[in-house]
């Protein structure tokens, strides 16, 4: 290419066109924070319902925003779900199914990403925290358009030199960078400094945190804040997630600091439900991470532009981690692309748009490449959801959301009509992806 980068050309095409449209005036433009938690469970907030979770901070985002009681993930398992979100695609289209696959292919390059789109649009874009969507080089943040990073692939770790079998080394961009206090305040404070060191320019900011993902480790005076939780386990947990919200906290306070409270649209959600091995909750939802049952892929979603969203909305149609992207890049006053998966939710959730955002959503979790094949998939249309578990050994299930959330009550027999389109619309969906692993 006579020198000349695949990322240089992009820039000048997309900014071409954006300059074509009139978009430039950074005042118009909104800031745009996602905060991403890691296996949290679906009732592991105060505004889920939670009575021992302290989270204000997170809980005032639903108190001044939107809360989705119906956000999904495209998959139980945080490597293929953050690849959706990042690209506002199912990760199936471009061969991503399982965790295994986060080092090959990953995102491959020819997937467009958010910060990507952003940062050709004259946003400043930052990352801080769990990658896990790509370990190769010509794969990480710094060469997926973000300005600035400081980040892991797997982020399994909370204190400085604490063992794990996971690629923990941090980085500050491409260079090593030395963890050197408890990650979850690690990544507050990179992102505070960040806002800070930005307020006077339209930026991204992408915070991943491994918050409460294994290992179980919270500081002592954050266990300290719980003496009557006596289940060691959860009383670790309900720490990790005090330690959380107080970093959320910062965050939004250095938006108010700065002057950018109006004028930032923020997400918060999780990669996928909650796992039994860190205690945590997804009451009442059956199942966990792992699973496409509902425990596994509907998670805390919620959504915040003040001024622009009504606070305190209760959303109940079903929404999607896929649509981050659109909703960014429509916030930001950009023409979406014609190819996402995901769709701008915010005449959705402004209630100008009475209608599903998502007329079908589908699940395909098929198990690491090399592995037998497993049939774990899941599609849901409004109210009906049909559930295929294998792995598991559960018989195909058909499921009325609207007033079994749980999965309890299989309808399979008395609506087999209905599980037959959902299984044909699934197989339709499953024939316009990459070949399964």
């Amino acid at each position: 290419m006579g020198g000349v980068s695949r990322w240089y050309l992009y820039s000048l095409v997309v900014w071409g066109f954006l300059m074509a449209q009139g978009v430039g005036a950074a005042g118009a433009r909104p800031n745009i924070v996602v905060i991403l938690a890691d296996d949290l469970g679906y009732a592991d907030l105060g505004c889920q319902g939670s009575s021992e979770v302290q989270t204000p901070h997170i809980d005032s985002l639903a108190s001044g925003g939107v809360r989705c009681t119906a956000g999904y993930v495209t998959a139980p398992q945080c490597g293929p779900s953050r690849a959706a979100l990042l690209t506002g695609r199912y990760q199936q289209r471009f061969g991503f199914f399982c965790n295994e696959q986060a080092y090959q292919p990953g995102i491959p390059r020819a997937e467009n990403v958010l910060p990507e789109y952003l940062k050709a649009a004259g946003y400043v874009t930052g990352m801080m925290g769990k990658w896990g969507v790509g370990n190769r080089r010509e794969l990480h943040p710094p060469q997926r358009g973000f300005d600035q990073s400081f980040w892991n692939h797997d982020g399994n770790r909370y204190f400085p030199g604490s063992p794990s079998k996971y690629d923990v080394k941090f980085r500050r961009g491409n260079d090593a960078a030395e963890l050197q206090e408890y990650s979850t305040d690690a990544i507050g404070r990179e992102a505070v400094e960040f806002i800070r060191r930005h307020k006077e320019e339209p930026f991204f900011l992408y915070l991943s945190f491994v918050t409460p993902h294994l290992p179980m480790e919270a500081k002592p005076e954050d266990i300290a804040r719980f003496p009557s939780q006596r289940d060691p386990l959860r009383r670790t947990l309900l720490a990790m997630m005090a330690c959380l919200d107080d970093n959320v906290g910062r965050i939004l306070g250095a938006l108010r600091a700065a002057g950018l409270e109006e004028n930032t649209l923020i997400f918060f959600l999780s990669d996928n439900g909650g796992s039994a091995e860190n205690a945590s909750s997804n009451l009442p939802l059956r199942g966990g991470k792992s699973q496409v049952l509902e425990g596994g892929i509907r998670i805390p979603f919620l959504v915040r532009w003040k001024g622009h969203l009504p606070a305190g909305r209760i959303y109940e149609k079903a929404v999607s981690s896929m649509d981050v992207l659109p909703t960014s890049l429509a916030a930001a006053g950009l023409t979406l692309p014609a190819r996402l998966d995901g769709v701008n939710l915010l005449p959705f959730l402004a209630d100008e748009n009475p209608v599903d955002p998502h007329p079908l959503l589908c699940w395909d979790f098929p198990g690491p490449p090399g592995t037998p094949q497993q049939d774990r998939w899941a599609v849901r249309q409004g109210q009906w959801k049909l559930v295929k578990n294998e792995r598991d050994g559960q018989p195909l299930g058909l499921y009325d959301l609207s007033r079994d959330p749980g999965e309890a009550a299989n309808r399979l027999q008395e609506q087999a009509q209905k599980a037959t389109e959902l299984e044909q619309r699934f197989r339709q969906w499953r024939s316009q992806s990459n070949p399964r692993p």
